[in-house]
């Protein structure tokens, strides 16, 4: 009796010990934070939303298929946007382990850069770019002299903004490198240098550089030739 009751003991202690561990996959459930990534971009977060429009792998942060698969129908929370092979990606994890084209989604996703606010809205087919930028604000004298000024400068922002040139969606025919003001590519305009085939942005207007037109992704900094893409009113 004894012996069994030692038994039985040291039974109860060793599961005492052992407790099951439980997984449960859940599309709004993240991973740990991470450190930032380079040529990663954090979202907002749940405010960032998409839904599959068709069932494919996810793809690693190198553009590897993994053996996950992402369901049609199927939604996420958007962690970070990322650009591969000239395609731009989202993570559904802040571990930066699963990736899915934003081409194959549906929804809106926000994030920021410096002083500019990029939002892509994507409808299963492509992905469309708006930017803002911060404005910094400017202090006046408040004398009789300033306030001329301050009228003057007033009136001819009124002007400028009638004179806007109204926004225009462009769509790359081929892969579209992108250029600075002075007609000189450049490698950090959303961390590529170029803009993939099909997907549309605003044209915020035109200019020619050296001979040569382009449209404006956001003017005085970011360009693509006008013969890269084209135009739908």
């Amino acid at each position: 009796m004894k012996l069994s009751h030692k038994l039985m003991m040291v039974s109860a202690a060793v599961l005492m010990g052992v407790s099951p561990v439980l997984g449960m996959a859940s599309n709004s459930v993240q991973a740990a934070p991470v450190a930032h990534a380079k040529g990663v971009n954090n979202t907002y977060g749940k405010n960032s939303r998409v839904e599959m429009t068709k069932t494919m792998k996810f793809v690693d942060r190198n553009g590897k298929k993994t053996s996950k698969t992402a369901t049609k129908g199927g939604k996420y929370t958007i962690w970070n946007v990322k650009t591969i092979n000239g395609q731009v990606y989202y993570s559904i994890q802040t571990d930066l382990k699963y990736w899915i084209p934003a081409s194959a989604t549906q929804g809106t996703v926000t994030y920021k850069s410096g002083n500019t606010t990029y939002t892509l809205k994507s409808d299963g087919k492509k992905v469309t770019t708006t930017t803002s930028t911060a404005k910094k604000s400017t202090s006046k004298k408040t004398t009789k002299k300033s306030t001329k000024t301050t009228k003057s400068t007033s009136t001819k922002k009124t002007t400028s903004k009638k004179a806007a040139v109204k926004p225009v969606k462009i769509t790359m025919k081929n892969k579209a490198y992108v250029y600075d003001k002075n007609g000189k590519r450049v490698n950090n305009y959303l961390n590529t240098k170029y803009i993939g085939k099909g997907v549309t942005v605003k044209g915020l207007g035109t200019k020619t550089i050296n001979g040569v037109k382009y449209y404006a992704l956001q003017p005085n900094h970011y360009y693509v030739k006008a013969s890269d893409v084209t135009v739908k009113q």
